[in-house]
């Protein structure tokens, strides 16, 4: 249960050297052509027009490294912000493997400040029918390692793109990593920075000043793993349902693991 709440966290969220290699540039690969002014400049448009268009169809990579829950999975589908909301589906998950009973590719649906896991039948059926597992972002129990932990991952993963933007302009360690050179980013610019939290941000913005790809780096609290989320972006403006289950079909992440322990 733990794995399925790391795979829900990235509905509301490769490699540094893939991100940056696919994209045909990286700040040590090729020197910066545009001054800081330039390029905070260039990542306020990107935020502009992305908060504009409110949601985009999205293709998400999430790794996590390190000893706590170390895995990936890979999403597809659409994401809104303003307020955050997904439907995507999940596939290619070590977590969902790793889990007896689990379905091979799942849905996470993201709606009303919660993150909801479609079960599959054969989990199900260990909870009384109820479908969907609910995930509260803000459900932490003080001192509690386990939910410290998963609500860590969802405040890394839960991306919402204008903010990361937002702060990525506002940064002042914001830099120009140099134009794309190869397939579906040639033309793109890219620009990354340092954030606080041990955040590293790197975006690729296309001709047309739309973000095409965005790769979050975050060192979880206590350094005990690293997470890295890349996200690529079509589609501006796409919709979806992001319609939360029914009440009824759904079971609490803490009822579960109550639930577990007395079992």
């Amino acid at each position: 249960m733990v794995a399925l709440a790391v795979v829900a966290g990235v509905a509301g969220c490769q490699d540094e050297d893939g991100g940056a290699k696919t994209a045909g540039a990286s700040a040590t690969a090729r020197p910066a052509t545009q001054s800081p002014e330039e390029a905070a400049k260039a990542v306020r448009a990107a935020y502009a027009k992305a908060s504009a268009a409110k949601g985009a169809k999205v293709e998400m990579r999430l790794n996590v490294g390190g000893e706590k829950a170390p895995g990936g999975s890979t999403f597809t589908g659409v994401q809104a912000w303003g307020p955050t909301a997904a439907d995507l589906k999940v596939f290619d998950s070590s977590y969902l493997a790793d889990i007896p009973g689990a379905p091979v590719e799942t849905r996470v649906v993201t709606a009303d400040g919660a993150t909801y896991v479609d079960l599959g039948t054969a989990l199900a059926a260990q909870t009384g029918g109820k479908r969907w597992l609910k995930v509260e972002t803000g459900g932490a129990a003080g001192g509690d390692e386990l939910m410290l932990q998963l609500t860590g991952g969802l405040t890394v993963a839960s991306m919402d793109l204008p903010k990361e933007l937002g702060l990525l302009a506002g940064s002042s360690a914001v830099r120009h990593l140099g134009p794309g050179t190869r397939g579906d980013f040639e033309g793109a610019q890219g620009y990354g920075g340092e954030l606080p939290g041990g955040k590293r941000v790197e975006v690729w913005i296309g001709a047309d000043g739309y973000p095409m790809q965005m790769v979050v780096h975050t060192e979880t609290p206590g350094g005990g793993a690293m997470t890295s989320l890349t996200t690529k972006y079509s589609d501006y403006g796409a919709k979806a349902a992001f319609q939360a289950p029914p009440a009824g079909d759904t079971v609490a992440f803490v009822d579960l693991l109550k639930s577990l322990g007395r079992g």
